[in-house]
């Protein structure tokens, strides 16, 4: 125990090494790279194209001019458009990274060659050597940013812009080369945890979201602002690592996890003990608070001449009886086509109630997840667990809503603690979490999966109508229930929550309740889209039912149509469907070709594509 102990306060230096950059880049600009990791993989690239570790002079200099680049072109486009906008497009990075390394280096796992040997301590303990020169040089990144912010010029304009970008801008401070500055620093750090991680252990192109998720729990861990802090919370999150590994190799990663989960429950703030803003406040500065009031009152009083020119999707009054119309005519199709049609349209189905659900949590209730993977998965399980035990599939769809709907209330307690970003990774790793739990559950077939029981006994073309009536039902009833919701006086309580979050609060809004309820709505929808999934592919398996393209894929639909509109999911379902019919066929290209449009949509029409064009055409 002894020396696992050891070996995971050195593996904590390479968390810290990920960490670092994590941390900074959120210090200074306020923005969570959601393709952090997957920079990082690109460095390891890099360097094996480059003939190994010798490269680094060349790969961190490289990487520390496309930080700058980057940060001062499409980050900086981001930033201006506001925070959700950052979100959504380091994670069409992250899409596009992945499947382009997928595509020129092909799935297998690569390493880069370094000394090995280690140093006897005691007879039960030893130190690799490779792990001591990472943690001493997590180490020395770390004196290295500290001294760079705090005894240089360039570092005080960093923390000048940090702390209050509008007055150093009024200053006279070039605030926009120093954010790029800032963002280069953080990139070099990147490229070296890149290449300590691909002389550590091999790596693949799906890496990279494993790194992003263990860089930000050791930022949660040790204190989020907090350099050092990083250090810390990364040797916490390797001992914990490692004891799990010691107990069972298996254990390793969902140990960490649940340390995590534990910090956050009990002390959200870290060890450090420092509060940050992406930790959830519940008092807010007298003039912030007189600002927001202002602000509230003045778009209170415009709400009814917007009302009354008619621009409020739920107040029209043609949406009840043209869903009906859809659904009744739709509904008819399993008499009138072919089988293949109605189960493409299953999947259709899917993705629009997926899509529906994450505009009512980004676009409505101003939550950002990555993380909505979970409850596919969880519905997923919920019916196979029913129908195990007896109950038919079909009958199982409301349990498994009603039971996802359960685990989100249990959940938001947890990741409510955090805010903007950081909430959206903490919903990913719960996403994880989930995953590594069931996959270790023999009765529902482990890592590889189990048929779905109670359906054999049903005749194909009619268990192929059944299918289809249950996805058209549920994202019916999906589209219904966005519209009640948002029609009902708590819809107008999310709309300011989302606008001004301190000026719904000074008017008395129940921010923590309206959003609690949207995600728990949200949950209990993915549940059930995840039982529709069970009950088409006939068959529950973890790696697929928690995969984070879920996310993706309704995400992507929510940009492309229009957020915070109901039509919005609508018509990005129906895009993205017919663009994945004609792209499929190219492999992985198709989700770089997706992730790039996702990127130039959330910038240059962050309202959607048609209503960009309808704009245009004014």
């Amino acid at each position: 125990m002894a020396n696992a102990i050891v070996q995971g306060l050195l593996l904590g230096g390479l968390y810290a090494l990920f960490a670092c950059g994590l941390s900074l880049v959120f210090g200074v600009m306020r923005v969570i790279n959601l393709a952090h990791g997957d920079f990082a993989v690109v460095a390891a690239y890099l360097a094996v194209l480059f003939g190994g570790l010798q490269s680094g002079w060349l790969v961190v200099p490289l990487f520390a001019v496309a930080g700058y680049f980057l940060q001062r072109t499409l980050i900086q486009a981001s930033i201006d458009r506001g925070p959700l906008t950052t979100l959504l497009v380091t994670f069409g990075l992250s899409v596009v990274i992945e499947n382009l390394l997928l595509q020129l280096f092909s799935a297998d796992s690569h390493s880069l060659s370094a000394s090995s040997g280690s140093i006897r301590l005691t007879d039960q303990i030893s130190v690799g050597r490779l792990s001591l020169a990472i943690f001493a040089l997590a180490v020395v990144v770390l004196l290295g940013l500290q001294a760079l912010l705090s005894r240089t010029g360039t570092g005080r304009l960093v923390r000048a812009v940090a702390d209050d970008p509008e007055a150093a801008r009024l200053s006279g401070v070039a605030h926009r080369h120093i954010l790029g500055l800032a963002a280069g620093a953080a990139f070099a750090t990147v490229a070296l945890a890149g290449l300590a991680f691909g002389a550590y252990s091999s790596f693949a192109p799906a890496s990279g979201t494993g790194r992003l998720l263990y860089a930000f729990e050791a930022v949660v861990i040790g204190g989020l602002g907090s350099l050092w802090g990083t250090l810390a919370g990364g040797m916490v999150l390797g001992v914990a690592q490692s004891i799990g590994a010691e107990l069972n190799l298996s254990y390793a990663v969902i140990a960490g996890h649940l340390v995590f989960l534990a910090v956050l429950a009990l002390r959200p703030e870290g060890l450090t003990g420092a509060r940050s803003g992406a930790v959830a406040r519940r008092s807010w500065p007298s003039l912030r608070l007189a600002r927001a009031v202002r602000q509230a009152v003045r778009a209170k009083a415009r709400q009814p001449d917007e009302r009354a020119r008619g621009r409020h999707p739920t107040k029209r009054s043609w949406w009840p009886v043209a869903g009906f119309v859809a659904v009744a005519v739709l509904a008819y199709l399993p008499y009138a086509v072919y089988s293949g049609t109605t189960d493409t349209l299953v999947n259709l189905f899917i993705l629009l109630t997926l899509a529906t659900m994450w505009n009512l949590l980004a676009g409505y209730a101003g939550l950002v997840s990555v993380g909505q993977q979970a409850f596919v998965g969880l519905g997923a399980y919920f019916t196979l667990i029913v129908a195990q035990n007896g109950m038919s599939p079909f009958t199982a769809l409301p349990v498994a809503a009603i039971a996802c709907g359960v685990a989100a209330l249990a959940v938001s307690f947890l990741v409510f603690r955090l805010r903007g970003g950081y909430f959206a990774i903490a919903t990913w790793v719960v996403a994880d979490v989930c995953q590594l739990a069931i996959s270790r559950v023999p009765a529902l077939g482990g890592g590889t999966g189990q048929s779905l029981p109670g359906l054999s006994g049903i005749d194909p073309a009619l268990l192929s109508a059944y299918t289809y009536w249950g996805a058209l039902g549920v994202a019916a009833l999906a589209l219904a229930t966005a519209w009640l919701l948002l029609r009902a006086r708590i819809g107008l309580a999310l709309r300011a929550v989302r606008d001004d979050e301190i000026g719904a609060r000074s008017l008395g809004v129940r921010v923590g309740r309206a959003r609690r309820v949207v995600y728990v709505v949200a949950g209990m929808g993915c549940g059930a889209a995840g039982a529709v999934l069970a009950i088409s592919q006939l068959n529950v398996e973890p790696t697929s039912a928690f995969s984070v393209g879920w996310s993706a894929q309704m995400i992507f639909c929510t940009i492309i149509g229009g957020i915070d509109t109901l039509e919005g999911p609508i018509i990005g379902a129906v895009l993205f469907f017919g663009l994945q019919q004609a792209l499929s066929q190219y492999g992985a290209w198709y989700l770089v070709v997706l992730g790039l449009i996702a990127v130039a949509v959330s910038i240059w029409a962050p309202r959607g594509l048609l209503k960009r064009l309808a704009e245009t055409v004014r």
